[in-house]
């Protein structure tokens, strides 16, 4: 075996929220530098090597040798110069599915991918009446750009007249069927030039749109032949996060996420090797590391609170971003949880989520 030394990369990342900090974080075991596009007081810039503001990404890129994002809405300016630089993992082709839905939803649905029953409209007013025609007032109407954590989301189920404000909004919507589902669950996969590796899916706990919990492992051989074959229908090189709901024995794919996904991050202690450490790896072209989980395991969400309870360190570890601003909804931090079973880790959510959210949710 010939010695080939672990090169000092620097890896430019596109964002920075709480993925490009723990993508940091756990890039730290490599000597590698990190660059970060945003604002500097966002949680990935007060730990990089340097951030640089949005109108200045060619420089970040120039200096960069990989350039990576941690969300896909981010500046296009910026992905778009460094894929023109051949530099960006995952490549274009993946985020462009995402800066308009429909564009994701035909995609899955030309590509033979089991997705639920949808249809393209123009504006709000084609919108309403193919929910009409098509699934008698009952389904969901997503906004085609800009939606994530639930926002541009309306589930309407016969109500339609609380919803006739639609009919002035002049973009485009993908009208779904609402799918009676048992539960929803997702899954992390990860490939590079030479290799595919997943993570054993998990069971997903969401509440108006927003992920408040998940745990696992949730065997599914479906979920991991998905994921190897649309990672290479994309020519992905990265991390992916796959949303699924699961109707009896048949997955239906929700939506994707060409980047480390809020799902995996049980995997920063539940497995060998975290969903964060796996990116790296995987854009800095080096083998990847076991998905092997070590225990049963889950995480909560810390959504829209300021602080917690020193008691949720009794049940697990918290993560806590750093961030400036308390908002309703906004991921202030997660808590991760391991067990000895799934019963385990089920019943020590539940006590964080009493701990954190006394008085319930308020999303």
């Amino acid at each position: 075996m010939s010695y080939q030394p672990l090169s000092k990369l620097k890896i430019g990342i596109l964002g920075g929220g709480q993925l490009g900090w723990m993508l940091i974080l756990e890039g730290r075991k490599f000597p590698f530098e990190f660059y970060v596009l945003d604002n500097k007081d966002e949680p990935a810039c007060k730990i990089a090597d340097r951030c640089f503001l949005e109108d200045q990404y060619k420089e970040l890129v120039d200096s960069s040798d990989i350039v990576t994002f941690e969300f896909e809405h981010v500046s296009e300016k910026a992905l778009d110069y460094a894929e023109e630089k051949g530099k960006i993992y995952p490549r274009i082709n993946s985020v462009e599915l995402k800066r308009e839905r429909y564009k994701e939803k035909e995609f899955l649905r030309d590509h033979g991918f089991p997705v639920p029953r949808f249809y393209v409209a123009n504006d709000g007013e084609e919108a309403l009446k193919i929910l009409k025609d098509e699934f008698n007032n009952e389904g969901v109407l997503k906004q085609s750009r800009g939606g994530y954590d639930g926002k541009g989301q309306y589930f309407i189920h016969g109500d339609v007249d609380k919803y006739q404000f639609i009919k002035n909004m002049k973009c485009k919507f993908v009208v779904e069927e609402y799918v009676n589902f048992d539960f929803e669950a997702s899954i992390i996969a990860t490939r590079s030039r030479r290799e595919f590796k997943a993570f054993t899916p998990t069971f997903n706990y969401n509440e108006k749109g927003i992920l408040v919990y998940n745990y696992g492992p949730y065997y599914n051989d479906k979920m991991i032949e998905i994921a190897d074959r649309l990672t290479k229908e994309l020519d992905y090189i990265g991390t992916i996060g796959i949303e699924f709901f699961v109707r009896g024995n048949e997955v239906l794919i929700n939506e994707i996420a060409p980047r480390v996904h809020n799902t995996g991050h049980y995997t920063l202690d539940g497995a060998e090797t975290s969903q964060f450490e796996q990116h790296i790896r995987a854009i800095a072209d080096l083998d990847l590391g076991s998905t092997r989980i070590l225990s049963p395991s889950g995480m909560v969400n810390i959504l829209g609170v300021g602080e917690v309870p020193k008691d949720v360190l009794k049940f697990g570890k918290v993560y806590w971003y750093g961030k400036s601003e308390v908002r309703k909804r906004r991921k202030m931090g997660h808590v991760n949880i391991i067990g000895d079973n799934l019963e385990d880790v089920k019943e020590k959510i539940d006590n964080v989520m009493k701990l954190i959210y006394p008085q319930g949710l308020d999303l």
